[in-house]
């Protein structure tokens, strides 16, 4: 029988190749161990650690080649860490990179690129950069269109994406066809009393309501309403979104007798869902601020007073009793004691409000002008000319420097 003798180079380059597969499957192995690290430091708040662990898989999917897929998936993901952080600059830079690896890998017009420039397109809204984001996110929807036809959930959200943007933007009027389509996917897809229907309907809703096209808005907003109680109930966040979207239009039409009602619908469903798991929500804030003011709106200045005073606790809880964006709510409390004779406590509030808005602003900054003024009326209650004239010259200079620059 005839022996075949297989020569000892061939026999080298199997051992080499079977080496070079091991030591792949290796680094592989290694790579793997980096990234659930990570995920598992950024699940137990470590970030310190989340990042040493992030780099560490970045040294192990660099080895791997130029153009690896699993190099693009640890930029993805390692600029997302970036995000998170407030690092945009580093953050944006490892996306488009990844986004360039997965283009050569896939093809320029294959989904998972159009979820990377997806991703960078929400960075680039969240930092303000909306002309950047918009041809990203025209060239996701586009992307996914192609892929997977006009009336697919993946399209649905790139629509919404992009009239986020344009709504963001007061682009109303390039937002509105864009709400309407999503609307009409989402009857034909889920039925006409789907909960996403429903956010469909609030959203275009809303839109109108910034439009001032109220009366279009109306039924919209009661037909989301009605949608969401069917299905989750009174008690719900969704429902409340509802409520409080029809309370502000009530508002805006100047009803305030139905938006009280609707305010404190709203109220009653916070404290019932938020409250309970956090009485210092700042929802809650910015529902009794809503109550109040359309309280005030009606001369119900006793009654809007424990609203102001219950929002302001919550508020110094959320930002410290220091931030000048409690200025709203400290100006309205002494607005309503102004308005009650409670001229010690209202001066006290102002003066407040006013060293703490010229600590962060400066003493010439317009936005002081409001805390000013109110003084001003506070000092005329108390028979004291001369003080308020001082302050209505002094808001009649800011006002002229703004209008100058």
């Amino acid at each position: 029988m005839k022996k075949f003798i297989v020569p000892a180079a061939a026999i080298s380059c199997l051992f080499l190749l079977a080496l070079a597969a091991f030591a792949q499957e290796a680094r592989e192995e290694v790579w793997k161990a980096q990234m659930e690290s990570a995920s598992r430091y950024l699940k137990e708040s470590k970030p310190t650690e989340a990042l040493m662990a992030f780099q560490a898989a970045m040294r192990e999917a660099e080895r791997f080649g130029a153009e690896d897929p699993r190099l693009a998936s640890t930029l993805f993901i390692l600029g997302k860490y970036h995000y998170s952080q407030n690092q945009f600059l580093e953050a944006s830079t490892l996306m488009k990179r990844a986004l360039s690896i997965r283009e050569a890998n896939l093809g320029a017009n294959h989904p998972e690129v159009a979820n990377t420039v997806d991703t960078l397109a929400g960075m680039y809204v969240n930092e303000g950069r909306g002309n950047e984001a918009e041809p990203l996110l025209k060239r996701s929807l586009a992307i996914r269109e192609a892929a997977y036809g006009m009336e697919h959930p993946d399209v649905d959200a790139s629509i919404n994406r992009l009239a986020g943007l344009y709504d963001a933007e007061g682009r109303y009027a390039d937002a509105e066809p864009l709400l309407k389509r999503t609307l009409a996917i989402r009857e034909k897809a889920l039925g006409p009393d789907h909960p996403l229907v429903a956010a469909a309907l609030n959203n275009l809703g809303v839109l109108y309501h910034k439009q001032a096209r109220l009366a279009e808005a109306e039924p919209l907003m009661k037909r989301a309403w009605n949608i969401r109680e069917k299905n989750f109930g009174l008690q719900n966040a969704e429902v409340d979104n509802s409520v409080s979207s029809l309370a502000t239009l009530y508002r805006d039409q100047t009803n305030y007798e139905q938006a009280e009602k609707l305010f404190m619908l709203s109220m009653s469903i916070r404290d019932n869902t938020l409250g309970k798991k956090n009485p210092m929500d700042p929802m809650l804030a910015a529902g009794l601020r809503d109550l109040a003011e359309v309280r005030m709106a009606q001369g119900k200045y006793a009654e809007s007073q424990p609203l102001l005073e219950r929002s302001l606790l919550i508020e110094e809880n959320f930002v410290g009793k220091e931030n000048p964006l409690l200025a709203v709510t400290l100006i309205n409390l002494a607005r309503v004691h102004l308005n009650q004779q409670h001229y010690a406590e209202a001066e006290q509030l102002l003066k407040r409000t006013l060293a703490m808005q010229e600590k962060s602003l400066g003493t010439g900054h317009a936005n002081i002008a409001p805390t000013l003024t109110t003084l001003a009326e506070v000092m005329r209650k108390t028979s004291r000319a001369a003080e308020a004239d001082a302050l209505d010259a002094r808001v009649k200079t800011l006002r002229a420097n703004q209008g100058a620059r």
